[in-house]
């Protein structure tokens, strides 16, 4: 695949936040700094007996390079499953366990994920600005560097808690149910016993479909009626029916985003990482996907993500009704193809998402350098941390991100090519073409690469969301034409060339 030098002049496109901040805690610009004070015993008792069912108080301190806030009384906890053995500990800070109703900056929990599996310590954080471009729900993470009783503990991300302020926020709703679905959480209808989907795991601390919202009422009811709902056959009934519990879109989204970024540790490969909210104000379920650090070409089963088809991604021998049966509807799957073919040209193309990711690159590069703990679990040095973005560090990051984004890019528009065919959009990389100034305010030149067309060219510019703006269309006279988009809104578009000779793509901002 080759380069895109397209990519400095989208700097200023990712590199600034990618929405409007209005609490400093996500400020995703800068690396603020966070101070945790406890008694010692306390800390020790918590990291030596891996607690993470239960606060510590503490003192919380953030200081985002100008303001300090400093807040009393605080949750301390420790968060996470598998990684709680890591020696990189991953935080939960609650400001509201000992102060009931409390929040700061408008929230009452943070998590701190160590990101301790990851080279580059990005790849969540992209996945969630990818998440929010593709016009998923928005959850806010940020950088942050964490200091625990005066000891530097490392750079963290801070991701935004999924609770009753974030679903008011994003759905305008916060009364429905909203269930925490960890592994195994397959949505295998298993007879219509509550308490069968609340007792999977064996464990009364511990569950699959955990209900996180409404809990004293502990009300199942509704998300058996969707499991019942994925049990029916994949026929036209169930295509008018299955849309009445469940946004389709939602999930059609997140699995072309997974697949987009190679996020297998999710519902539909590993039955896992995945909240469901039965939203009153539409009487159906939302999907979100959560816990995004595998993703960017990270593996831990031998699989090559990068790769993989995108047709096929669900593993062969074990039942994912939610997403086999959605895409066993014709219309379901042909959605999915498009919104996978649009995320994958508008959303993480290379000349897209390259300059975000060298933003977040230097933007860390300091607290990663000073941040000993994230050397202790797999002995990453920062040369490991550089070389993470660009190409293989070890057995389980066998792709830089770059890399992958680019081997992703061509596989998902191989195999998704020809099923796009009755769209009129196929994809060919046969048509090369050069367009500049890029930004551009007025206009755009186009100049085909080859000199000798035959017939006409076509150009058409789509928005990120894959609208189709502008057409025009000329003859084929071997030297630049000039394009006007001074009447398109500002922002990033994708131009479309069609000739005889093929099909070509290039992106570009307009000012």
């Amino acid at each position: 695949m080759k380069k895109y030098a397209l990519c400095i002049f989208l700097l200023h496109f990712w590199a600034a936040p990618l929405f409007s901040q209005s609490a400093a805690l996500f400020d995703d610009a800068r690396v603020s700094a966070i101070y945790i004070q406890l008694p010692a015993d306390s800390l020790k008792k918590m990291t030596d007996g891996l607690v993470n069912d239960r606060y510590m108080p503490a003192q919380f301190i953030f200081f985002d390079g100008i303001f300090r806030d400093t807040v009393k009384n605080v949750g301390l906890r420790l968060r996470g499953n598998t990684s709680l053995s890591a020696k990189k500990k991953s935080f939960k800070i609650s400001f509201n366990e000992f102060v009931p109703g409390r929040a700061y900056q408008g929230v009452r929990k943070l998590n701190l994920r160590g990101s301790h599996n990851d080279p580059t310590m990005i790849r969540e954080k992209l996945f969630y600005d990818v998440w929010a471009k593709a016009g998923m729900p928005v959850r806010r993470v940020a950088f942050v560097k964490l200091y625990i009783n005066g000891e530097y503990r490392g750079l963290y991300s801070n991701a935004e808690e999924i609770d009753k302020i974030w679903l008011e926020k994003v759905f305008g709703d916060n009364d429905g149910n909203l269930y925490k679905c960890t592994w195994p959480a397959d949505l295998v209808y298993k007879g219509p016993n509550q308490q069968t989907y609340k007792a999977i795991l064996n464990n009364p601390e511990t569950r699959a479909y955990d209900l996180t919202t409404n809990e004293t009422a502990d009300d199942y009811s509704r998300l058996l009626e969707l499991i019942a709902a994925l049990n029916q056959p994949a026929d036209a009934a169930f295509a008018g029916n299955i849309g009445k519990v469940l946004n389709v879109e939602s999930v059609l989204s997140a699995f072309a985003l997974d697949v987009a970024t190679g996020n297998w540790d999710d519902y539909f490969y590993n039955k896992n990482n995945y909240y469901l909210y039965d939203n009153p104000a539409t009487g159906r379920f939302e999907f979100v996907t959560f816990d995004t650090d595998n993703t960017f070409g990270i593996d831990w089963l031998g699989k090559d993500w990068a790769k993989r088809n995108a047709l096929a991604w669900l593993p062969p021998a074990e039942p994912r009704p939610l997403a086999a049966k959605l895409l066993a509807v014709p219309a379901f799957r042909d959605r999915y193809v498009h919104l996978l073919d649009s995320i994958t040209r508008f959303v993480v193309h290379p000349d897209s998402i390259f300059p975000r990711i060298d933003f977040l690159h230097q933007l860390i590069i300091p607290a990663a350098a000073d941040d000993l703990y994230r050397t202790l679990d797999y002995g990453y040095t920062m040369s490991d941390f550089h070389r993470g973005f660009i190409q293989t560090v070890d057995g389980h990051s066998p792709y830089g991100i770059k890399p992958f984004l680019e081997i992703r890019y061509d596989s998902t528009l191989a195999q998704i090519g020809r099923l796009l065919s009755n769209t009129g959009i196929p994809f060919s990389p046969d048509f090369a073409f050069s367009l500049y100034p890029n930004p551009a305010s007025g206009q755009l030149f186009i100049e085909p690469g080859r000199k000798d067309l035959p017939g006409k060219i076509r150009a058409e510019v789509y928005d990120p969301i894959g609208h189709l703006m502008t057409v025009r269309e000329w003859a084929a006279i071997g030297g630049p034409v000039v394009l006007p988009v001074q009447e398109l809104p500002p922002g990033f578009y994708m131009l479309r060339l069609r000739s005889d000779a093929g099909v070509g793509t290039r992106s570009f901002v307009k000012n």
